[in-house]
């Protein structure tokens, strides 16, 4: 069976990059970020899809994350140097046809844009670096597009289960039964959502809008 390539969109501030791989419902979802290359590759439907990205700079390793939630791989990518870029792909490499730039998320560097709130918030380890809450709570993963900070705080407690967590718990302990029921709000907005998340990787670019990769 051929691979596949998700479609993925990106979008940078001056230290970060922000990558969404939309691909509902991955399975065994592995992301290696490395300096100067980020690699992808997870099932869906009964398909394999994989993709490597020539990065433009150093990303942080280390500092580097990501989530997997039931319609996409979203990835934050720590610039090694804060400073924009001027494309995301390195000098001489292809723009692969299924990468798209995130207009909804894109800000130039004289935006004064909101930007995503990740702080205080590990994705990989709460998401496990495949999907799903601790505890199979949400079963499969958490909707795209949430505000993760701003979920856990509903719930009472601090990102990542810190001391003084929510009533119904123990400290450090959040309130599950509140998280479910946020969880479940969140998936109910998703579904009002119209169109496909996926792209085949032979459709064209948007029209008259630039790809800037």
């Amino acid at each position: 069976m051929a691979t596949l390539h998700p479609r993925m969109k990106w979008c940078e501030r001056e230290d970060k990059v922000y990558l969404t791989i939309e691909l509902p419902d991955a399975k065994d979802a592995e992301v290696t970020i490395e300096a100067r290359e980020f690699t992808f590759r997870a099932t869906a439907a009964g398909a394999t899809y994989e993709e490597r990205i020539a990065l433009f700079a150093d990303v942080s390793k280390e500092k580097s994350t990501y989530a997997v939630t039931e319609r996409q791989v979203f990835c934050v990518l720590i610039k090694e140097e804060a400073k924009w870029w001027e494309r995301l792909l390195r000098e001489g490499e292809k723009k692969p046809a299924n990468l798209h730039v995130d207009f909804d998320r894109w800000a130039d560097e004289d935006d004064d844009a909101g930007d995503i709130d990740t702080s205080g918030f590990d994705m990989q380890s709460m998401m496990g670096g495949g999907g799903g809450m601790p505890g199979g709570v949400g079963g499969g993963g958490m909707p795209g597009g949430m505000d993760f900070s701003q979920l856990m705080a509903g719930m009472g407690g601090g990102a990542g289960g810190g001391a003084g967590g929510g009533a119904g718990g123990g400290a450090g302990e959040p309130d599950m039964a509140k998280l479910q029921e946020l969880i479940a709000s969140m998936k109910a907005e998703e579904t009002t959502k119209a169109g496909s998340t996926l792209e085949s990787v032979e459709e064209g670019d948007e029209e008259d809008l630039p790809e800037l990769v």
